[in-house]
């Protein structure tokens, strides 16, 4: 549960999606700190600040979700010491966004505004009366919360800019993409299997596992010098598709164990593995045949994987682009 919460807040990949959900789905309003908290400045970021009570106000979510959980006390702390320096982290990314926003002289017109209230009011069913009555419990007027939305918008327009506008996914990079991961779309092989079984009871002694393992060894000596797989399945195997010289049918790797899978991968038609031991015994599996499945053609994923690209290379630039940001700042911690 402790991961979880962390990760779920912090995690890299949850970094650019902060600057983008913005809040205009759900968009909680934000409840005042209790009166008796004294404030103070918990960090310096070029000409703004951040005060213990914006921090505090950021982190009670999540410090009602750890105390909710039911930690031990040593436990807790370690954890509201690690989600405090988290979230204060990203507030000071936060307000160097802000700045650059600023700095580039960043719009955003009323008519955009409007549209993101009025997409929260539907979202949930809120009239303009309902919207106005909550926020006035939070002591905000419509005025301050038109100017909240603003500064929402605006820093989605700022990565845009910064960083979107630049990244370019190419028909190349997508082959490449798709070449490279057969696993993911390639055509997958089927193994035609037979299989000799020597069972083992629970009860043998380590001596009767030997005699076991010898017969299996008699027989593997045979397959060695030519003999046929099938004949031998019918005379020396234990399991139920033994008159059938030991027919198993056609298997992907994924639906077979992981000890046979790894056995049969790398084998060619015709050949067989060594003794392997399993769960019902001794086990000798003959790959009849390979069939390769088709795989998916590059149109039908180009899309999917041209985003997942453009994705990728978003997330990795905005970081790039954030830590540059705050190398170029004046940044000061006084947690």
């Amino acid at each position: 549960m402790s991961k979880w919460i962390l990760k779920k807040i912090f995690s890299s990949a949850s970094i650019l999606r902060c600057f983008f959900c913005i809040g205009l789905m759900v968009c909680p309003l934000i409840t005042p700190v209790q009166a008796e908290l004294v404030d103070r400045i918990v960090a310096v970021v070029n000409n703004d600040i951040i005060t213990l009570m914006e921090l505090n106000s950021a982190l009670k979510p999540y410090l009602d979700q750890v105390d909710s959980a039911g930690y031990s006390s040593e436990k807790r702390n370690q954890m509201v010491f690690q989600l405090r320096h988290d979230m204060l982290n990203r507030m000071v990314e936060r307000k160097i966004t802000d700045q650059e926003v600023e700095h580039l002289q960043l719009t955003v017109s009323d008519k955009e505004i409007d549209g993101a209230i009025d997409h929260l009011k539907k979202a949930q069913m809120m009239t303009q009366e309902d919207l106005e009555s909550a926020l006035a419990q939070d002591g905000l007027t419509f005025a301050d919360y038109r100017e909240k939305i603003r500064q929402e918008i605006l820093r989605p327009k700022l990565i845009n800019l910064s960083v979107k506008s630049k990244v370019v996914v190419t028909e190349s990079d997508i082959k490449s993409y798709y070449d490279s991961h057969p696993e993911l779309f390639g055509g997958e092989k089927q193994y035609y299997l037979r299989n000799i079984l020597f069972p083992l009871d629970a009860v043998f002694t380590d001596v009767g596992k030997d005699e076991v393992r010898r017969q299996a060894e008699e027989v593997m000596t045979d397959l060695k010098k030519g003999a046929s797989f099938s004949d031998m399945a019918r005379r020396f195997s234990k399991a139920p598709n033994a008159p059938n010289g030991g027919d198993l049918g056609l298997f992907d790797l994924d639906s077979l164990s992981s000890t046979i899978g790894k056995a049969v991968e790398n084998l060619g038609e015709g050949t067989f593995t060594d003794i392997i031991s399993t769960d019902l015994g001794y086990q000798i599996f003959y790959v009849e045949r390979i069939e390769e499945k088709e795989g998916i053609p590059l149109d039908q994923v180009s899309d999917k994987i041209a985003k997942k690209l453009y994705d990728d290379i978003v997330e990795e630039r905005f970081r790039e682009w954030l830590d540059d940001l705050k190398e170029k700042s004046h940044i000061k911690i006084m947690l």
